[in-house]
Order: C-alpha cells, then structure tokens, then sequence
C-alpha cells in the first residue's frame, strides 16, 4: 500500500510537472528578430513581452445584463464583446473600447475594470439621409449606434465616435454610465469638393483646435476635416501617388494619345488612410494600408498637412522588409493604426503578421515583437488597434475579442535608455548602455551605430572604423578614417618630415658622387632597383589604406 500510495504521489507530481510545462510554454517568448545593414532578418531579444490578457470576462461585462448592477442596460444585453473595431486612450487614462458587433462604447480604468458601457445615444437633432454606395437613400433617426468603427476622446472627456452605418461622426459626452448625450453630428459634406455619395467614417481624430478629421475608405483625396462647429474645411494631407512603371508609362502616353484611347487608360489615385494618430506636439501621424505602398505609408504632418517626417535610414519602407510566403500563400506588410508615445516611440501595427514595429522618432527601428493566430497559441487572428501607455503597448483583436498588454523587457529598456540619450547627441553618456545592449544582441544595428559615434567621440578613431564597419555606416566610417589618418599624421609628422629630408639629402649625395663618378653604375642601379620596389609598396600600400576610407570598404 505505502508502495502504491508513493507510485501515486509521484504520478501526481509528474503530471504536475508536465502541467506547469505546457503553461510555460503556451506563453513562451515568441520568435523575434530585427533587421540588419542590408535589411535581412536576423534573431534577436524581446524587447517586449505579453504581461496579461483581458476579455469580457475579466471585464466583468455579466454586470450589463445584472439588475443590481450600475451597469445594468438589459436581461439581454450580451456579456460578451463582438468584433471590435478600435479603442483609444484618452488623457485621463481611461480606455474607451469600440464593441462594433454590439453597437456600444465600453470605458474602463488602465486594469479594465469597467466604469459604463453607453449603448443608448439620446439627443440626435434631426433626422438625416444616408445613402449607401449602390445610392439607395435610408431616413433615420438614430439614438443608438450602427457598427461604429472608431473613437476619440479628448482632455474634458467629449467622445468623437465615427458611426459607420449612420453615416455620421457623433460627439458627445456621458449622460449616465449606460448613455451618452449628443452634442453634435457631423453628416456627410455638401459642397461639391466632396464627390463619394456615402460618408461611411471609420476613424475619426481631433486637434486642439477642436478641428475634425475623418477617414473614409472611399475617399482618396486625404483626411476630410470639420471645424468644431461642424462645417466642411475641405481635405488634409493627401497621399501622393505610387510611382510604378505603369505610372510612368501611362503619364507620357496620355500626351500623345486620342481621347479614346485616353478613356480606356487606368486613373491613377492616391491611396487613403488606414488610421491616424496625433502626438502631444500636435502632429498627426497616418499609416497607410494597401501591402504594396510604399510612398507615404507612414506620414507625420505638420498643421498645414506637409509630411515632415525626418528619415536617418537609407531605408524608406517601414514593417517587413520582404513577403513571406507560408502554406502557398504569400504574406506582405499591411500597417493597419500608429501609436506615439509620450516618449515619442512609434508603434506601428501590422495586420498580416499581428506584429508591432517599433521605432524612434526618428524612424529607426528599435524593435519587432508581437505575432499571428498560426505562430503561437494566444497570437492575433484580427489585430485592428493598438494604445501605449508608460512601457505598455496594448493590442486590440477583433476576433477573439480580447486586449493583450506587452510590458519592456530588461533588452527593451537598455534599447530605449541608449536610443533617447543617442537622439539628444549624447554619444557618450550612451556608450555604456549600448555594450548592455551588444551583450544581448551583438548584431543590434542601432548599438553599432552608437558605439561608432561614441567612440568617435573619445578619439577612439580605430575602434569607431571597427563599429562603423560592422554596420556598413560609410558615412561614419569615412569620418572616422579621416580623423584617423590626421591623427597620425600629427602624431608621426616630425618623423616625416626627417625621413622627407634623409632622403632629399641622399638623392643630392647620389647625384653628386654620380657626377664625379666616384659610385660604381652597378651600385647605383642597384639601389635605384631597391628604391623603385620599395617605392612601388609603399605606393600600393597608400592606396590600399585610401580604399579603406571609401564606400569599397
């Protein structure tokens, strides 16, 4: 029995064991890389790494349906959510979460504990006209929402919530924790600048200036922008058009072309947005998300609208540098929302892969983390938005229906310590932070480029050609050399100048005694053969080194 009782103890132990395995590595760190000098893939560390998990569970949504509860709307209200579109972290830290496929706005604290959900919409002014895209006209009067699809919230808590299938951008402010009062509607323009006949808004924004912007899929010509009191301003920041061999090709036929043949010619448009984000210095970040463009698929624009975003890479792409192809299928970039930090790092998140690219304000790529439904247990089937807060990024997922919050990793905050002391100019007060780094990941192209400049910096002009080397930076490599080769000039310049003046004394010498043939003509041409090869090395030697300085390095 006590041979029975032990056997069981240990089974249960084992299988205890297994238990906690299978735990452990549901939420393994998942696989992740960054880019090198010549944009391939290479492993890397976590910068970030999943901390929780919340649902409708851990919201505690059943209190929708209580009627003991403050929350309470309804015995049916659903204590689920359903294809959530977006949410939103509004300045007083509090997340207000777009529950589409239930046509209400959930608020929750920083924990997403819930504090009201508005379902009802009372105040709506008038009735209006919708019409949808086969111009069939609808009349309604709606105090509720129809699959809205994104939000802003501002400083004194007034809601901005594009109403997709009402046509409308509603402003409006809590009334109690299940209602919401409308304040305002913005309808779809009518001035003739405006030529889509529908205004299905998906994503909506404002300024300081109480200035609207709205994003609809039809329209192409940028963002369309209300002032406070609702009328039409006109367009904001439009894409520019992706130059492509049949761009180029159809610009120089239709300057020869018949009017026939002009009509049966592809228009060429810009590509609109997929979402937006403002920063805390008022510039308005927007990400566009069609996989193949390139041209202004990240833009951060000034209040006139100009892209004023400053590239330090050669690199003009952001995401994924090349498609993947998994199960015959082939996967490329499709940046879907923008997030900027307080500390003005630019999480930008990709809908294919359900991956967040990380860069610096800038535009350096500090760090890839995140990933797909198929690559890991608790991965993204719909990544639809994305929030930061202090070391958090919180993703949202549309499909199953849940935020997933990735804290920094020790090798995330080393990155963000060095790259804002970098930013500032402060080479050197970073060096120590970026060895931190290259011990962790001794291929980070950034850390590279760090030591390079700090070694610089400290007069070290061998170890920053080194540094400069390993990340192909020829710019700082030249200037690395150049300051090497003064350097040594400076420090061997007498030694130079008495070798310059033994051998002007020896060829005077030689050509004396040659004159009074007082050196034997064998000797001679047999120093002159010793100096010539010697000369000859020397020379090659020189230019061998000045190669080095160069972008043959």
């Amino acid at each position: 029995m006590k041979i029975k009782k032990l056997l069981s103890i240990l089974l249960a132990a084992v299988l205890a064991v297994m238990s906690m395995s299978a735990t452990v590595s549901a939420v393994d760190p998942y696989t992740t890389y960054n880019y090198d000098a010549w944009f391939n893939a290479i492993p890397s560390q976590a910068g970030y790494e999943v901390v929780a998990t919340y649902d409708s569970v851990t919201m505690h949504l059943e209190q929708l349906s209580d009627p003991n509860s403050e929350f309470f709307i309804s015995e049916d209200e659903p204590a689920t959510m359903s294809d959530m579109k977006d949410f939103f972290l509004s300045p007083n830290n509090e997340f207000y979460i777009v529950d589409t496929g239930n046509n209400r706005i959930i608020k929750t604290d920083l924990e997403f504990n819930l504090l009201a959900c508005y379902k009802n919409f009372p105040g709506s002014y008038t009735k209006h006209t919708i019409v949808d895209e086969e111009g069939n006209e609808t009349v309604v009067d709606a105090d509720e929402l129809r699959a809205p699809y994104g939000i802003f919230v501002d400083e004194d808590d007034v809601m901005y919530i594009a109403d997709r299938d009402n046509q409308r951008i509603v402003k409006c402010v809590e009334e109690t924790k299940t209602s919401a009062r409308i304040l305002s509607e913005y309808y779809r323009p009518e001035t003739e600048l405006y030529d889509s006949v529908s205004f299905y808004c998906t994503k909506v924004l404002v300024d300081a200036a109480k200035n609207v912007y709205v994003i609809c899929p039809a329209v192409n010509k940028g963002a369309i922008m209300f002032s406070d009191s609702g009328s039409f301003v006109g367009y904001y920041g439009a894409n520019r058009v992706e130059v492509t061999a049949e761009v180029i090709r159809n610009k120089i036929w239709r300057k020869i072309a018949s009017e026939e043949q002009l009509a049966s010619l592809v228009k060429t448009t810009p590509v609109e947005y997929a979402n937006f984000d403002i920063d805390d210095e008022g510039f308005i970040w927007t990400v566009t998300e069609v996989a193949n463009a390139s041209t202004d698929a990240v833009k951060k624009m000034n209040p006139a609208g100009y892209n004023i975003l400053e590239r330090t890479a050669d690199n003009n792409k952001f995401g994924d540098q090349i498609s993947v192809t998994y199960n015959g299928t082939t996967y490329a970039t499709r940046l879907t929302d923008i997030s900027v930090s307080e500390e003005h790092f630019v999480n930008i998140l990709d809908y294919t892969s359900g991956r967040i690219f990380q860069y610096d304000e800038r535009c350096n790529q500090l760090l890839i983390f995140g990933f797909d439904q198929e690559e890991q247990r608790g991965g993204f089937y719909n990544p639809n938005a994305i929030e930061s807060h202090g070391d958090n990024i919180y993703v949202l997922d549309g499909r199953n229906c849940d935020i997933t919050v990735f804290g920094l990793t020790e090798f995330g905050r080393y990155v963000h310590e060095a790259i804002a002391l970098h930013n500032r100019g402060l080479y050197e007060e970073a060096y120590e932070i970026w060895q931190e780094v290259l011990k962790r990941d001794g291929g980070y192209y950034m850390a590279l480029v760090g030591t390079a400049k700090a070694l610089y910096n400290q007069n070290d002009y061998e170890g920053a050609m080194k540094y400069a080397k390993l990340a192909f930076t020829d710019t700082d490599y030249d200037k690395a050399f150049e300051a090497n080769r003064q350097e040594s000039l400076r420090k061997n310049f007498t030694l130079y100048v008495v070798i310059i003046l033994l051998v002007a004394v020896a060829w005077i010498t030689i050509n004396i005694l040659k004159k009074k043939k007082k050196i034997p003509q064998k000797l001679i041409a047999t120093g002159v053969s010793i100096v010539a090869a010697k000369g000859k090395t020397l020379i090659q030697n020189i230019v061998e080194n000045a190669k080095k300085g160069g972008k043959g390095k």
